[in-house]
């Protein structure tokens, strides 16, 4: 499909590919293997040229672009696990590899990621650990001319069927500062093991697992970035991508349920309820603020603004908001939603609960700067 998201536009036929091969699926909901089968289709698409320059064969784009497609896709195929799994390897291609990558590491990777043949994953949290620079332990020791990484990542997206992995490794220390570097790693690697498939009832079918690297050899031009820079420069910047653009994915899922009570609403002859009328119109008014400030947010990535973060704080608060607003007007006008509408709420849940700890961080962060005139 020859088809370009760089301009204003309509993302039909992303609407009509989730509505077709996605919200079709009522078994992505509780299937344990990925359905590659969709995957395939979505290459075919053209869904993982987004955001990826055309150079390498893509549509070129930003991340409003992706942030956008993400939330008509989940709009209309109602499943965030379909989309968290594609989104976090355009994240991946935009954000690291196009962002980061050398010139030979840009033409190795980036063309196969744009046609959907190459799964990559990015390992940074540790076991009992998370993603807490201090308390990371991999390390990544000059050996001649490689480097001798030992590693243990879990909680990695998309890790049990990646081919490729972004591995952060200690490569030094600076007084009480640990300094890291970015690994490129093939899961064929000798001393590379991939870890089982983490069992979660939640984000279905999107995969999550790890991987453990004993003693493994990589030569230093595996290194992608600069060399002990890449917590501050490629490890916070992903974070903060992936939160905006996943606001896209959570805006999607909660105008999948908002349609939900309408149409219940319409099938039980109550639309006509005032009060149902009033409240309708407010979820639907906090659903577009909510739009707004994703897009304004992923405008801000696209424009190198660091300015995303109160975006981050301000989106976190009103999704609560609505998530608490619409799970009340379906008790109190006791619809019967569809079981999609129980699992699109838990993993939005999820979600929020996943982003929780550093959207905190990040505000205490914040609310520091101008406490002591910083900002």
């Amino acid at each position: 499909m020859n088809t370009s998201v760089t301009k204003e536009q309509s993302y039909s036929w992303i609407s009509r590919f989730a509505i077709e091969h996605v919200a079709s699926r009522n078994d992505l909901q509780t299937m344990e293997e990925f359905p590659h089968d969709i995957w395939q289709k979505m290459s075919k698409a053209g869904f993982f040229k987004i955001g990826i320059a055309p150079e390498y064969g893509g549509y070129g784009g930003g991340f409003r672009q992706l942030t956008e497609a993400g939330e008509v896709f989940v709009r209309s195929g109602c499943n965030l696990g379909m989309a968290l799994s594609w989104l976090y390897q355009q994240i991946i291609a935009m954000r690291v590899i196009s962002s980061f990558g050398n010139d030979k590491q840009r033409k190795q990777y980036l063309p196969q990621m744009a046609e959907g043949k190459l799964i990559a994953s990015f390992a940074v949290s540790e076991p009992k650990h998370g993603a807490r620079p201090k308390l990371l332990t991999s390390t990544a020791v000059p050996d001649g001319a490689y480097y001798k990484i030992n590693a243990d990542k879990i909680y990695s997206t998309n890790a049990p069927i990646a081919e490729l992995f972004i591995v952060i490794a200690i490569t030094g220390k600076e007084k009480e500062h640990k300094k890291f570097s970015a690994f490129l790693v093939s899961k064929d690697l000798n001393g590379i093991s991939i870890k089982p498939k983490m069992k979660f009832d939640f984000l279905k079918p999107a995969p999550h697992g790890g991987i453990k690297l004993t003693d493994c050899r990589l030569p230093s031009s595996a290194i992608i970035g600069e060399k002990n820079t890449a917590y501050a420069n490629i490890v916070i910047p992903f974070s903060d991508a992936e939160n905006v653009v996943l606001m896209g994915a959570v805006t999607g899922g909660m105008g999948a349920e908002l349609m939900d009570l309408i149409m219940e609403g319409e099938k039980r002859n109550i639309h006509k309820d005032k009060l149902l009328q009033s409240e309708v119109g407010a979820l639907d008014s906090l659903l577009e603020t909510m739009r707004a400030i994703a897009r304004e947010a992923a405008q801000k990535l696209d424009d190198q603004d660091n300015a995303a973060v109160p975006l981050m704080v301000t989106f976190k608060e009103l999704a609560a908001g609505f998530q608490a607003r619409i799970s009340a007007a379906v008790r109190k006008w006791e619809i019967k939603t569809k079981e999609r509408f129980k699992v699109i709420q838990t993993d939005i849940n999820v979600l929020g609960a996943l982003q929780e700890k550093t959207l905190q961080d990040k505000q205490a962060k914040l609310g520091d700067e101008l406490l002591h005139g910083a900002r």
